[in-house]
């Protein structure tokens, strides 16, 4: 894979040197209406999203950190639980589809899953990481890095029970042989030229034992102002785009070494999602852009990529890439023009076959 051609395409490379309007020569896509409900075709025709688990309790708000379903009919979400005297940090297990929940308390707070199979799933709290051989159902205590408190780990990766990536932020990340209980720092992150505290990385993913990406990016931090864009949308029209270093990461020898390439653009990459040698890209833009993001075909045989999905009215948030080819794409539709609104938005689900067609898929009207 040629790593120029996968940061043009993941990082949503559209941006160009001198570039300080929105995107506004692209064209959405697909450049058409996307057909509602009933109008997928193939194997998920007619097929629905239904609520499986629902938080409705007065004077309580459930937040839901992260989800994982690791095999068919096994799935685990973690959430903090905040009322109006203390608060509570819960694991939700299935391993019937969502018939049934087994809530198994948490002594941290959850930041992020990582789920190796069925059984062996690492969590990542605000404190520590966290370790379950029995598909999260009993947590055992690991460690994080040393040094990361004022870089907090996000997320981890591992190829085995043993061999495993730490990372967040700052330009370190870190790698363990011993399932988490010690770690060291990757040498060449460390040696990378950007400013720690501009800098995270976001997604980690291994195509086989030996083939692996990171990507992050590095930011120029500015001043926000006394108020958030969605109460002061004039100042966020008026502010000047500034481009993004993003970061790409590669290994074809299980993680031993590492190779960086760095470029700049508007958007930065938080997922990648892979099915065998085929994958999405899922990239954020600033608030400023006229689309939220978009969604990128990646080819790992190639090296070549092309956008598939880009919408002015959802955030993509997240993908799947399934084993016949199609893909299915999460998305949250902000109930007005400002994106980051606190308001919750309403949850969309897209599936196509090709990459060319898409169509949502039936989604309960309370998810959101």
């Amino acid at each position: 894979m040629r790593r120029r051609e996968f940061l043009l395409g993941a990082a949503g490379a559209h941006a160009v040197a001198g570039q300080t309007g929105g995107f506004r020569r692209l064209a959405e896509i697909p450049a058409g209406p996307i057909p509602g409900p009933g109008g997928e075709t193939g194997a998920q025709a007619g097929r629905r999203w239904r609520i499986q688990w629902m938080f409705d309790e007065e004077e309580r708000e459930a937040r839901l950190a992260d989800f994982c379903a690791p095999a068919p009919g096994r799935a685990v979400a973690v959430l903090r639980i905040e009322g109006e005297f203390r608060g509570q940090n819960v694991a939700l297990v299935t391993r019937n589809g969502g018939g049934a929940w087994t809530e198994v308390p948490l002594k941290d707070e959850p930041v992020s899953l990582f789920a190796l199979d069925d059984s062996r799933l690492w969590l990542v709290g605000g404190k520590s990481l966290w370790y379950s051989a029995e598909g999260g159902l009993e947590w055992t205590k690991r460690n994080l890095p040393r040094g990361t408190k004022n870089r907090p780990v996000f997320r981890v990766h591992f190829v085995d029970e043993r061999r495993g990536w730490a990372f967040g932020a700052g330009r370190t990340f870190h790698r363990t042989l011993d399932g988490g209980l010690t770690w060291a720092a990757v040498p060449e992150s460390s040696a990378i030229e950007l400013k720690d505290e501009n800098t995270a990385w976001t997604w980690m993913v291994f195509l086989d034992g030996r083939r692996g990406l990171v990507t992050g990016f590095s930011a120029p931090r500015r001043d926000a102002g006394p108020w958030p864009d969605w109460m002061a949308p004039e100042g966020r029209r008026e502010r000047r785009l500034q481009p993004t270093t993003t970061i790409a990461g590669e290994t074809h020898d299980g993680g031993e070494s590492w190779k960086f390439s760095l470029t700049s653009a508007f958007g930065r990459v938080v997922r990648v999602r892979t099915n065998g040698n085929r994958g999405i890209a899922v990239s954020y833009y600033g608030g400023n852009f006229e689309f939220p993001g978009e969604v990128y075909l990646l080819d790992f045989r190639t090296g070549g990529s092309r956008p598939v999905f880009r919408r002015r009215e959802v955030q993509v948030h997240d993908g799947a890439v399934l084993a016949d080819g199609s893909v299915v794409l999460a998305a949250v539709q902000p109930p007005g023009s400002l994106r980051g609104a606190p308001i919750p938005g309403r949850l969309r689900i897209f599936h196509s076959s090709d990459l060319e067609r898409w169509a949502e898929m039936k989604v309960d009207y309370r998810a959101e």
